[in-house]
C-alpha cells in the first residue's frame, strides 16, 4: 500500500513538470516560427527594396524630336516611376510654344485645336476641357516647370515612345504615324523650310494647309478655307519664303490684317474688315482677291501666332 501511494504521489509530482516542459517546448516551436516568418518578411521587404532599386537605375535619358537628338538645359528627372521633362523647353522643339503660368500657378499649354491646364504640385488636371489625373504633379525647380511628359504630349497630338537598353533611356517624340492625302502630296515634293513648318495653299481646294516637321516628313496640324486672286488677278503659283509680317494694309473702307507676305505683294491676310474690326466681307471659298489669300481672322490670328517667318509657302494650282 505504501508503494502504491508514493508512485500515486510521485506520478502527480513529474506530471506538472512534464506539462510544463510541454508548453516551453510550444513556445519555443513559437518562438522559432515567428522567427521564421520576420525573416521571411524582412527576406521579403529586401526584394522589393532590391526591385525597386532596380526599377530606378536609369541614369542616362536621351531625347529624339523628329528623329533628332536633342539636349535640354535641365536634367529628366523621375517622379513615381514617371518621366519628369523641363515641359516648357521639351515642347519648344516640337513647335509648341504656348506655354504659360498664371498667379494661381495654373499651367496652360495649347497647340493647335488642343489644350492642356495643370496645376503646379497638384494631380488634378484638364485635357481638352475633360477633367482627369495625372500620374505625377507638376512641380518647379527654380523657375523651371516640369511635367508627365508622355502625357502632355500625347494630348497635345504628338507621339511619344520609350525603351530602355540597361541603365539607359530612349524617348522619341514626333508627329501622328498615320499620312493624311495632304501630307502624301508635300512629302512626295521636296519642300525644305528653314523652320520646322511649311505652309501649302491649294487654290483648287481653297484650303491653307500648315505642316509641322521637315522635308519628307510633314504632318498636317492645321487647315482652314480660304479665298484666292480672281480670275483678272490669279494668286502666283510656285515655292516662296514668308518673308514679312506686317499689321494691316488699310484702303478707303476696310482694312486687312495681320499679313504674312510671301512673295512681293503676294501676301496670306485676313479677309475685308469695317474699321470698328467687324467684317466686311468675310466670304472664302472663292476667286475674288487681287492676288493675294484670303482667311478669316480667327486663321490669320492663328497662322501669325505659330508659323514663324521664313517658313516655307508652297503654292499650287490643285
Amino acid at each position: 500500500m505504501k508503494k502504491i501511494v508514493f508512485a500515486l504521489i510521485l506520478s502527480l509530482m513529474i506530471q506538472p513538470f512534464a506539462f510544463a516542459e510541454g508548453e516551453d517546448v510550444l513556445k519555443t516551436i513559437e518562438n522559432d516560427t515567428e522567427i521564421t516568418e520576420i525573416n521571411e518578411d524582412e527576406a521579403k521587404t529586401d526584394e522589393d527594396n532590391h526591385t525597386e532599386t532596380e526599377e530606378k537605375t536609369i541614369n542616362l535619358v536621351n531625347l529624339y524630336v523628329f528623329s533628332n537628338g536633342i539636349d535640354l538645359s535641365s536634367f529628366p528627372v523621375f517622379e513615381n516611376k514617371t518621366l519628369m521633362l523641363p515641359i516648357k523647353e521639351f515642347l519648344s522643339h516640337l513647335g509648341a510654344n504656348d506655354f504659360s503660368v498664371n498667379e494661381e500657378n495654373q499651367i496652360t499649354i495649347t497647340y493647335g485645336k488642343n489644350i492642356v491646364s495643370m496645376h503646379l504640385d497638384s494631380t488634378n488636371a484638364n485635357f481638352n476641357h475633360e477633367d482627369t489625373e495625372l500620374s505625377a504633379s507638376p512641380f518647379l525647380v527654380g523657375d523651371i516647370v516640369y511635367a508627365p511628359a508622355e502625357e502632355v504630349c500625347k494630348v497635345l497630338g504628338f507621339t511619344f515612345k520609350s525603351d530602355t537598353d540597361g541603365s539607359a533611356m530612349s524617348v522619341y517624340a514626333d508627329l501622328p504615324e498615320n499620312e493624311l492625302a495632304s501630307e502624301k502630296r508635300v512629302n512626295s515634293k521636296d519642300l525644305p523650310s528653314d523652320t520646322q513648318y511649311l505652309i501649302w495653299v491649294n487654290k483648287s481646294k481653297y484650303t491653307v494647309y500648315v505642316f509641322l516637321g521637315k522635308d519628307k516628313n510633314w504632318r498636317e496640324i492645321y487647315s482652314c478655307k480660304c479665298s484666292i486672286g480672281a480670275s483678272d488677278s490669279p494668286t502666283i503659283t510656285g515655292v516662296f519664303k514668308y518673308i514679312s509680317r506686317e499689321q494691316r494694309w488699310t484702303y478707303d473702307d476696310f482694312y486687312v490684317g495681320p499679313i504674312m507676305r510671301f512673295h512681293g505683294g503676294y501676301a496670306i491676310h485676313s479677309t475685308l474688315l469695317k474699321f470698328d474690326g467687324s467684317n466686311y466681307n468675310n466670304t472664302v471659298g472663292v476667286k475674288n482677291s487681287h492676288g493675294c489669300v484670303r482667311v478669316r481672322p480667327d486663321n490669320i490670328n492663328w497662322l501669325v501666332s505659330y508659323v514663324p517667318l521664313k517658313t516655307t509657302v508652297y503654292v499650287s494650282e490643285n
